[in-house]
């Protein structure tokens, strides 16, 4: 299943157009859409909405190993560099609140903007956030770290993906609802093709398994880098995913532990910082 979350119905609609989705009375507190294929619910704004709309859904409906979770959403910027109705996919979620942040898996190949996404109840100003300009693209909403901290629970890093539309540069302006509609009206083909894309691809992994030398390189590679259970699970992602668009692995990773890991790293901090470029030369 493809389970989509938006925080306004004025974002859902498109969606909701698109996939043909009908109304769906299973979840009383929320508004939520369905077809055999694509649930949609409504969460409302806010961390707190957003988190509860998100375990409401995964818990009547568990998500699988294939399927993934997708925020979409409007959002202002402060660069104006970035035109309105740019699709941005968030590679870092921070809570301005607590200072928190998580990072979405970036595994699968696209071609849309990436950025940070800074989430607050409140209207975020230059001073809130100049601690991220450094972050490359920075763009703010008011339920990303809400859906990544709920959606954890049931989905893997590499399962949940935050796509946020700039619809303004923060300075106060009122969005109207059809004007939000259009904004993800216009980006809804592109987004979903890669979506269902994703979906297809994840589904596949589940026929393609590791080979008896690839997966005694992969455990010689973890047990190197000593790697935490977290880490062996995203290792082992990466490299289905690494297995579905090339083919065997062995002889790279043979070659990766030959030129850098001849012994096991000392330290989970060195094992990191190998694992970082692993990811580097394997993504």
């Amino acid at each position: 299943m493809i389970n989509i979350f938006t925080a306004l119905y004025c974002e859902a609609q498109p969606i909701i157009q698109y996939f043909g989705l009908k109304r769906n009375p299973d979840i009383n507190r929320f508004h939520f859409f369905s077809n055999n294929g694509v649930n949609l619910l409504i969460t409302g704004t806010g961390i707190l909405n957003a988190a509860v709309g998100v375990t409401s859904l995964c818990s009547f409906r568990p998500p699988g190993s294939c399927d993934i979770l997708i925020n979409i959403g409007i959002c202002g910027t402060e660069n104006p560099n970035v035109k309105k109705g740019t699709p941005v996919i968030c590679n870092k979620i921070v809570d301005l609140s607590t200072n928190k942040t998580c990072y979405p898996d970036m595994l699968f190949r696209h071609s849309f903007t990436e950025g940070t996404v800074l989430t607050s109840p409140v209207p975020v100003t230059q001073e809130t956030s100049k601690n991220y300009r450094d972050s490359g693209i920075v763009v703010t909403d008011m339920e990303a770290y809400g859906i990544f901290h709920a959606g954890s629970v049931f989905y893997q890093p590499h399962q949940m993906f935050f796509f946020k539309i700039v619809s303004d540069y923060e300075t106060g302006e009122r969005i109207s609802s059809s004007d939000a509609a259009a904004l993800v009206a216009c980006n809804m083909g592109r987004i979903a093709e890669w979506t269902v894309q994703v979906h297809n691809e994840l589904s596949e992994e589940q026929l393609f398994d590791f080979s008896d030398e690839e997966r005694a390189l992969l455990k010689k590679a973890s047990d190197y880098m000593r790697l935490t259970v977290s880490m062996q699970h995203r290792l082992n992602q990466l490299m289905k995913y690494h297995k579905i668009q090339h083919g065997s692995f062995a002889g790279k990773l043979a070659d990766f532990l030959d030129e850098k890991l001849k012994e096991p790293c000392r330290t989970k901090n060195e094992g990191k910082k190998y694992f970082e470029e692993f990811r580097k030369r394997f993504v």
